[in-house]
């Protein structure tokens, strides 16, 4: 969309607006078109963007009704653009003209396919024609890359002169891809700062040429906003169809030799993710802010994004190269997965989880869900920052945790069990012994007394397997002060019960709940999944075992929020039911539109040993009542 902004008073003319998003209109300096000199123009008068029917503008409820292609539209009326409009704003003509390009602009998976073809063949190629010479891919050594980078660059002028050479064949979309990695790796930096060097070939003379592409690429897509607030799931679900047409006008005077170093540097990029990494999901593995990939068939792949699920355009050849990623990342931890052990758990270099199925119990093939954590530990600060928690909640559950009270961490799948457990883990005094116990080690705790014990699944004789309840009977040989189970999901709640019983207070798991009283229904039916002991009995192990339980929900919006802190109390003697008080809960405000986490009138029991030892600041507590 180009704008041109025609002053009727003083008789000139100017580009206003240049680019492929949206767009507003107003007298405020916050406005992309910021007309600051009139008096009668609104606040935010005009607001320019894409919409079912192509684009359209809409005009602001507040603003004086406004004439558009000679016709007067009302206050919050949306018309669509023709393919030159006219706005008569007081003072201002505003010519909109619509982009040439707009009606075929690249669909994303258009040229994945090919361009993901072109990746694996020359993968394969680089592949044979270093074996052929010996070579070891054991690790990625800088000789190593700096002979496959030599071999890329080698095949690239013999075997794929043709179709990289011509506009018309698969320049274009290589180079959209190359920049689409570039432009990732800048909104996740937040800067355009110089790359460091982590291939063959690298340039940072011609590193410095490129970022002025990418500067002006970001503008386009994006309007003159700083880097740093360019909402990477926006770039991912709206922008990346427009970035091949902007490639293509930016090819005509992008020099030669700029457009083979770019080509060239992301295919040994993807050649170099094929050998050493995990193929076309490293491209999403490198991208900070996707804190989930869901994998539900080779060519149909999900990421969670900024709290959004969204499809991505990473695609698989076949079910074969996704099986053989899965063994790249099973094997390193003695883990295997197969016909006979088709359910596999495990984890990567950086933490995340993996959770896969595959065929004959996956029926579409593969299916694999890969939970990422944050680089950065979070802490509390973070959880207060996001809305997640009050300060009153988190000094209260700082006093509970320092008063070695046995704390249940519960809510549905990616409610924020596990970030709550690492947040409360700091609150542990360093002098004490921490053991943690984990199907797949995902805990991130900031302790360093701390001892991390892992299962082991069956070997392929089906021997040897080690299971939660056998790590937490063996940590009780090994004087811990404090028992942290990643998760329950069994038998092994009634072996944590016998190890908060038995003099390890200020223990902590998670459990899957819906709601927090629905907490104890789920520990009796696990307990009595490994004992057949009578449910009074149960009942009275829970009720003196558990001290606190803090119960996470994911709202509607996508936000993780506490939602509820009770106590744990004694058993009803007329109903016999474990009685729980609810210390806080959330209130919807339908004014606010929000969530508020509140005092709930009952006073927690464990306030005059918090007052009374300083391990919480009361006033913090219910100051915020």
């Amino acid at each position: 969309m180009q704008v041109v902004l025609n002053d009727v008073i003083h008789n000139r003319s100017q580009v206003a607006y240049d680019g492929v998003s949206g767009f507003t209109v107003g007298s405020a300096p916050t406005n992309q078109i910021a007309l600051t000199k009139s008096r009668f123009v609104s606040p935010l008068h005009l607001t320019v963007d894409r919409g079912v029917d192509g684009w359209q503008i809409t005009v602001h409820p507040d603003a004086a009704p406004t004439e558009i292609d000679g016709h007067l539209v009302a206050p919050g009326a949306t018309v669509t653009l023709k393919e030159v409009s006219e706005a008569a704003l007081p003072g201002y003509v505003l010519t909109l003209r619509r982009e040439k390009t707009e009606n075929n602009f690249y669909e994303p998976g258009m040229s994945n396919d090919a361009v993901s073809a072109l990746q694996r063949e020359l993968h394969r190629k680089v592949v044979d024609r270093l074996n052929q010479q010996g070579e070891n891919f054991s690790s990625p050594t800088p000789a190593v890359l700096l002979r496959i980078g030599f071999t890329v660059d080698e095949l690239l002028r013999s075997d794929y002169q043709k179709e990289l050479g011509a506009v018309g064949g698969l320049r274009i979309p290589t180079l959209s891809f190359a920049m689409r990695s570039r432009l990732q790796r800048h909104m996740a930096q937040g800067s355009f700062a110089v790359a460091a060097a982590d291939l063959p070939g690298y340039n940072s003379a011609l590193e410095q040429m490129v970022n002025t592409y990418d500067e002006e690429f970001l503008r386009k897509l994006r309007g003159n906003q700083p880097v740093g607030n360019i909402a990477a799931e926006t770039f991912f679900k709206r922008f990346a169809g427009l970035l091949e047409p902007l490639v293509a006008a930016a090819a005509r005077k992008m020099p030669e030799n700029l457009q083979v170093y770019l080509i060239a540097n992301y295919l040994k990029k993807c050649v170099c993710d094929l050998i050493f990494g995990l193929g076309p999901l490293q491209q999403l593995l490198d991208i900070e802010d996707i804190s989930e990939i869901m994998i539900v068939s080779p060519a149909l792949v999900y990421i969670e994004q900024s709290g959004k699920l969204q499809k991505s355009n990473c695609v698989f050849s076949d079910d074969e190269e996704l099986l053989g990623i899965l063994e790249r990342i099973v094997a390193p931890l003695g883990r295997r997965v197969d016909r006979s052990s088709p359910i596999v758990d495990a984890r990567l270099s950086d933490g995340s989880r993996v959770n896969a199925v595959i065929p004959p119990l996956a029926l579409k093939g593969p299916c694999v869900t890969i939970r990422r954590f944050p680089a950065e530990a979070v802490t509390y600060h973070h959880l207060l920052k996001w809305g997640s928690i009050t300060e009153a909640a988190i000094e209260l559950l700082r006093g509970v945790a320092r008063a070695r009270k046995n704390i249940i961490v519960a809510g549905g799948t990616g409610s924020g069990k596990t970030t709550m457990l690492n947040v409360l883990s700091n609150f542990i005094p360093e002098q004490e012994r921490l053991i943690t116990i984990e199907d797949a080690a995902e805990l991130q705790l900031q302790h360093e007394h701390l001892v991390s014990l892992e299962t082991r699944p069956k070997n392929v004789e089906g021997k040897g397997e080690v299971t939660i309840r056998d790590l937490i009977k063996n940590a009780l040989r090994m004087r811990p002060d404090r028992i942290i189970v990643g998760e329950c999901r069994g038998g092994e709640a009634f072996d944590m019960l016998q190890a908060m019983n038995t003099g390890h207070n200020g223990s902590m798991t998670t459990v899957h709940a819906n709601s927090a009283a629905d907490v104890l229904t789920r520990l009796e039916a696990m307990c009595l999944m490994a004992a057949e002991i009578p449910v009074a009995s149960i009942r009275r192990q829970i009720s003196q075992a558990i001290d606190y339980i803090v119960y996470l929900e994911r709202l509607p919006n996508r936000q993780r929020m506490t939602t509820a802190v009770a106590e744990v109390g004694d058993i009803d003697p007329v109903s016999g039911e474990i009685l729980i008080r609810l210390i806080m809960t959330a209130n919807y405000y339908p004014d606010e539109k929000l969530y508020k986490l509140e005092m709930n009138g009952y006073i927690p029991s464990v306030l005059p040993e918090l007052s009374a030892r300083q391990f919480a600041d009361v006033g913090k507590i219910f100051g915020a009542a």
